[in-house]
């Protein structure tokens, strides 16, 4: 009885999690790497198609702690046009759950030197949860997996110049009602909008060095707002180094360097600041960024591309 009250504990509290997480709303310290996932109108804003291979480990040491793995891929397909496909695993004990979305972007010409995209997000996720595998017996409750399919949208603002970007979204318009009692069977909870906003800016430093600070925001009703910020420094556009603290929760170290032109490699650890350091050892992080197509120096872009690495222009009118 004790067992089965424990697990019944576990698994209401993983399926708020990864719904009120994972519901299409990725939670990463390398963010930058992974901006099309929050943003829509980000996509093809760098004027190349770049893929994005990341990997995040939480509460490492765990057994069945939280992985999320994303494939993403985006860039300009036309006049002032991008366009984005990203999928998003998550997994988390007995809960899997994969998000399929595609993403559209349009942009005009704020003025001389900026630019500002707006962007539409559509697709959904499939949750899957494995209720058998907890071998509760004699219990309806936990009788029967549980599969479904649940859409949604998003739309965001992307406003850029070659130092700085401005960025207001959100991924999950639809307030979808997840918490399904079937046959005495418990699928997840609900979900509410989550709204993304985050800025950042570069300053040259010297003819080598660069220093990026941002801040990333994320507000849900009824919870805590979330708020990173961060600061990086990067040398001869090359190698990066940098620090980010998630207010109440974490502080993360981060590397990235760039490899050859179109290959860079990233690495984040997020050390816990809050009760939940006496169980887990911390998260890891990976990255693996490929861009497509010739590179030249005409095209701004946000800062935390190389400006010197842009190419084939989306053309702005």
């Amino acid at each position: 009885m004790k067992n089965n009250i424990k697990n019944i504990v576990l698994i209401i509290s993983l399926a708020v999690c990864i719904n009120g997480v994972a519901q299409q709303s990725p939670l990463y310290t390398q963010y930058y790497n992974n901006f099309s996932l929050i943003n829509p109108a980000y996509s093809g804003s760098h004027g190349l198609f770049t893929a994005t291979a990341n990997i995040r480990s939480q509460w490492a040491g765990e057994a069945g702690g939280p992985e999320t793995k994303t494939l993403s891929v985006h860039g300009p397909t036309g006049k002032n046009v991008g366009l984005g496909l990203s999928i998003v695993s998550d997994n988390v004990y007995v809960l899997s759950e994969t998000h399929v979305y595609a993403d559209f972007s349009y942009s005009i010409a704020a003025t001389e030197n900026s630019t500002l995209a707006l962007g539409l997000k559509a697709g959904g996720s499939f949750l899957d949860v494995d209720l058998l595998k907890l071998g509760i017996e004699n219990d309806a409750l936990f009788s029967e997996n549980v599969n479904q399919f649940n859409p949604n949208v998003g739309v965001g603002l992307f406003y850029y110049t070659d130092r700085l970007y401005v960025s207001l979204s959100t991924i999950n318009i639809l307030e979808t009602k997840h918490y399904n009692k079937s046959k005495n069977v418990v699928s997840s909870a609900s979900d509410a909008i989550i709204i993304y906003f985050s800025t950042g800016y570069e300053f040259d430093l010297s003819d080598t060095f660069k220093l990026k600070p941002s801040v990333m925001l994320r507000g849900v009703d009824g919870s805590p707002l979330s708020t990173d910020i961060s600061a990086s420094v990067l040398w001869q556009d090359k190698l990066e180094f940098g620090i980010s603290h998630r207010i109440d929760e974490s502080i993360s170290g981060l590397f990235q360097i760039r490899l050859t032109d179109n290959l860079k490699i990233g690495y984040t650890y997020d050390a816990i600041t809050n009760d939940l350091s006496n169980y887990n050892n911390g998260s890891h992080e990976f990255s693996l960024i490929l861009d497509f197509g010739k590179r030249n120096s005409k095209r701004k872009a946000p800062f935390h591309w190389m400006k010197e690495n842009i190419s084939n222009d989306i053309i702005i009118e």
